[in-house]
């Protein structure tokens, strides 16, 4: 009965209702549907706006951090460059490699696997570098001391030297002929002079060893740098891979190598030039001066002569050189 009394209801409603009612709901969820994607479409292009926000952020921190490490490698290589300058204050060699290991380090904390792995491998060059470079130097430093040590021999063979001559001067002005204090004059001038020949020759030794060494750690320094020049490039290559800055990688790298082969033409022209320039000047100054003081010394080895002519270049002239 309730089932009739239900299908009799339905079937006095118009129809035009349920056109109506039904082109209500359709409209309704078309609403739907489209509001619904329109919020999906909103969550992603918030999403994608965070995202690219964030990316903005780390990729200016990135590039704040790979620009000071690109810095201070090239500071660590032009350290190794001048390693061996000896006119440059010990502040300026300091200065140059001033908070690098910092700078360096910042990479660890914003880096990428590659970028960490090639500034590891340049900053272990560096050390070790730095390190073989420093026990290199040590027999340059040794070797200088004792240059001092044999110049202040040589000033005090010259002083007994001078001492001598002036005596034999007054001996001479007093007209003096006792051969007992000639021979004790010319005895100490003897001695005096062998003293200063001998350590004229160990200065010319002692130096021309020491050109040497200051030559081949000059040239062992620039290629160290050169070197470490090679791991700078590869660094950079993969700090610019990853901050997305396009390079021809090819054409970068072969103009790099062609660059450090040049400079190293260039070095070992260099080094070779610094060594037999200091020999030749080794050479021809000092011992050209203990030669004419020699000469002077076996025409006037009597007693009774005239000393006024005594040369004084041989003292001076070899701690000069």
């Amino acid at each position: 009965m309730l089932l009739e009394s239900v299908f009799v209801l339905l079937k006095s409603i118009p129809a035009i209702f349920y056109a109506i009612t039904t082109g209500s709901t359709i409209t309704l969820c078309g609403l739907y549907m489209q509001n619904r994607s329109e919020s999906e479409r909103n969550t992603q292009r918030l999403r994608h706006d965070a995202f690219m926000r964030d990316r903005e952020r780390e990729m200016t921190l990135r590039r704040d951090v790979y620009l000071k490490s690109a810095e201070a490698l090239a500071h660590a290589q032009e350290y190794l460059t001048v390693f061996a300058r000896e006119d440059l204050a010990t502040a300026q060699h300091e200065a140059l490699i001033k908070g690098i290991g910092g700078d360096l380090n910042k990479v660890h904390i914003v880096g990428s696997l590659p970028t960490v792995e090639a500034i590891v491998e340049a900053n272990e060059f560096f050390v070790h570098g730095v390190a073989d470079l420093s026990v290199e130097r040590l027999p340059v430093k040794y070797l200088k001391e004792e240059i001092k040590a044999e110049e202040k021999l040589l000033e005090a063979a010259g002083g007994r030297r001078d001492e001598a001559l002036t005596r034999m001067r007054e001996m001479d002005r007093a007209q003096t002929t006792e051969s007992a204090f000639w021979g004790i004059q010319n005895q100490v001038l003897g001695e005096a002079q062998n003293a200063i020949e001998s350590a004229i020759e160990r200065l010319r030794t002692l130096k021309e060893e020491l050109s040497v060494r200051e030559a081949n750690l000059l040239r062992n320094g620039a290629n160290a740098s050169i070197a470490f020049g090679a791991l700078v490039v590869r660094a950079n290559l993969v700090i610019r891979r990853e901050l997305e800055l396009p390079l021809d990688a090819e054409a970068y790298l072969g103009l790099m190598e062609r660059s450090q082969e040049m400079l190293t033409r260039d070095m070992d022209h260099f080094h070779e030039q610094a060594v037999e320039n200091r020999r030749n000047s080794l050479q021809a100054g000092p011992a050209s001066a203990g030669l004419a003081f020699a000469q002077w010394f076996g025409r006037h080895n009597g007693q009774g002569q005239i000393f006024a002519d005594a040369p004084k270049a041989p003292v001076a002239a070899v701690i000069k050189g």
